[in-house]
């Protein structure tokens, strides 16, 4: 059955449960996962060819290097740079399939397959990788501009008459510049998704940014405040039960009268394989800090000296737990993650009914925009028989199927 929508803000608040779906949250932790491991060969290649030594990334790091940190020579730093596209590139084809089985789901398919989804994930999310790179090529021809007409003004005499001959032009332009700038950052949340929603190439996904852009700036501005403001309170309350999970699990284990001190060596060697995270500024560092006391995760931000003397099992076990660390924490990730796609599905939808007044819950997959309608069939006025020249009335000529009905 077909879900209801508010078509206003409400809508924005059950994104936390429309991204609470087990279907979502394996499809997000795939993408997440890939583009994980992606960005981490990219990274240890990077701080390899910067004069790093493996050991000393492992110490450091563990299995992710951060972008930061550390001093990166010119190919470090553009290695790290394609590991960092190729995570968003897989987040955002798999954030397509979230997309995609949300916007099912509104139309009332709460049986669309997995592997569909991320099938159209990876056949029309291109299109969301590649608007947003539109973008960004058309501001760094616009800067290549800039810096050519720099050049022509240190030519004496010529300069000058360039610049001001151009001068309007260039006022424009930077104006355009710093639109499109602002338009990157609404594809940022609506390139994935206008694929999902809908059936749309690269030209209707930006068409779909420019117009929001332009009708629905403040409401689109005010529902993705609202957007955050549910991912910050859902993860939290989903992070705090996986901590309060494994703390369970610990308090019991741990019981002298049970495994005891060999728990907590396993324990300690499972969280040692964490890395010690640093962070690029101070206020990042509060604001993850503050996120994670409240869930009461903060162990993350510390994690235990490896401890020595482990047995051949126990060390095996630390190591495979410390892996299922990693799995838990790239799970509250993608809740976040289904919760900015499903949110921003929605998000999307109501803005679409706003500015176009096109309800996308009603609207055919093969459709971007809602079919035209075909003019109903002539109804005879009431009282005229319809009958033949013997007095029999005659058979109505059977009325051609429409494509709502066919489509029915």
């Amino acid at each position: 059955m077909r879900r209801a929508l508010h078509w206003n803000y409400k809508d924005v608040f059950r994104a936390a449960r429309f991204g609470f779906s087990v279907k979502k949250l394996w499809i997000m932790f795939q993408g997440l996962l890939w583009g994980l491991i992606v960005y981490a060969v990219l990274a240890y290649l990077g701080f390899l060819v910067s004069g790093y030594t493996f050991s000393e990334i492992w110490h450091d790091y563990r299995y992710v290097p951060l972008p930061w940190g550390g001093e990166l020579s010119l190919w470090g730093k553009v290695l790290v740079g394609l590991g960092i596209f190729g995570f968003w590139v897989f987040v955002s084809i798999y954030g397509t399939a979230v997309a995609k089985m949300t916007m099912e789901q509104l139309r009332g398919d709460e049986f669309y397959e997995i592997s569909r989804a991320i099938k159209h994930g990876w056949k029309a999310g291109r299109s969301g990788v590649f608007a947003p790179l539109t973008l960004v090529f058309m501001v760094f021809l616009i800067l290549v501009g800039g810096v050519v007409l720099g050049l022509l003004g240190k030519i004496p005499w010529f300069g000058e008459l360039v610049l001001l001959v151009l001068a309007v032009p260039v006022l424009f332009t930077v104006f355009f510049m710093l639109y499109l700038v602002v338009s990157l950052i609404v594809a940022y949340y609506l390139a994935p998704v206008v694929p999902g929603a809908t059936r749309a190439d690269t030209f209707d996904i930006l068409f779909e940014v420019f117009s929001t852009l332009n009708d629905e700036n403040w409401r689109f501005v005010g529902y993705e405040a609202l957007l955050y403001g549910v991912k910050v309170l859902a993860v939290g309350i989903f992070a705090f039960f996986v901590g309060r999970t494994l703390a369970v699990i610990h308090a019991v284990l741990a019981q002298p009268w049970l495994m005891g001190q060999k728990f907590e060596r396993i324990a300690d060697a499972a969280l040692s394989y964490l890395p010690t995270l640093s962070f690029p500024t101070e206020g990042v560092y509060r604001a993850v800090s503050w996120f994670l006391g409240v869930t009461r995760t903060d162990l993350l931000l510390y994690p235990p000296v490896p401890p020595k003397g482990l047995a051949v099992p126990e060390a095996i076990l630390g190591f495979l737990f410390g892996i299922l660390v990693y799995l838990l924490v790239l799970l509250v990730l993608a809740y976040w993650g289904t919760i900015h796609f499903a949110g921003n599905t929605l998000i999307f939808t109501v803005l679409v009914k706003k500015k176009d007044e096109i309800d996308l819950t009603q609207v055919d997959e093969d459709f971007a925009v809602a079919p035209t309608h075909p003019e109903a069939p002539t109804v005879p006025p009431e009282g005229e028989a319809q009958q033949g020249t013997e007095g029999q009335e005659k058979p109505q000529a059977e009325t051609p199927e429409t494509p709502e009905q066919g489509g029915a």
